[in-house]
């Protein structure tokens, strides 16, 4: 074997070197990318668990939560004569059953009524902070951020307004305070960036506080 001969398998064993090398290139980028991905979902995990069934409430009818039992009975709320609160279903769901049994009007567009119209001729729109004090039966809207949320007012005392909801506290429950001088004062207490828009009411409920 001559010199010339082995100079050539000496430059084929190291170009097979280098391309083995370019191979595993790619594969160490792989893992380095799945690493910051695996680090996304960590953090999602400490978001309250409140939150995440709210933002994910468009997804589908019905949410992340499990069981179908009730959460709060008809008759432990809107003095005994409530209808079955699940945590399990969205939102909406609540209030439009609700209104359907008890022939208040149907909870159209829920999201896009305004103060001062009348809508499916029962129900009337009033902005949070109108001067308004909703009653027992009354729609808690709440406005803003990438999804919404609503609550059916329980009862209403000075220090705030106490409601039942689906798809959100675990215990199916929520205190909004009102704060501010006079008539005027303002309901808060919405869930992350969003705020109590304003209240829905039908001409036919004629609870009081």
């Amino acid at each position: 074997m001559n010199s010339t001969t082995t100079q050539k398998r000496t430059d084929k064993v190291t170009r097979s070197s280098k391309t083995a090398v370019a191979i595993a290139i790619p594969v160490l980028t792989a893992t380095a990318v799945l690493a910051p991905t695996m680090g996304v979902a960590a953090s999602a995990a400490t978001v309250p668990a409140s939150e995440q069934s709210i933002e994910s409430a468009p997804q589908s009818r019905v949410s992340h939560f499990s069981g179908g039992g009730a959460t709060i009975h008809g008759k432990r709320w809107l003095k005994g004569k409530g209808v079955n609160v699940y945590r399990s279903r969205q939102c909406t769901e609540l209030a439009s059953r609700l209104y359907a049994k008890k022939g208040w009007g149907t909870l159209n567009n829920i999201y896009g009524m305004r103060t001062n119209r009348v809508y499916d001729k029962k129900l009337t729109f009033h902005r949070n902070g109108s001067g308004y004090v909703p009653v027992p039966g009354d729609v808690l809207v709440e406005l803003g951020g990438s999804y919404q949320h609503v609550a059916v007012v329980n009862k209403v005392t000075k220090k705030g307004i106490h409601t039942v909801e689906q798809n959100a506290m675990p215990n199916g429950r929520h205190f909004y305070p009102l704060k501010g001088k006079g008539p005027k004062k303002k309901a808060y207490g919405a869930f992350g960036v969003r705020h109590v828009g304003g209240f829905i009411h039908s001409k036919k409920n004629k609870n009081t506080n």
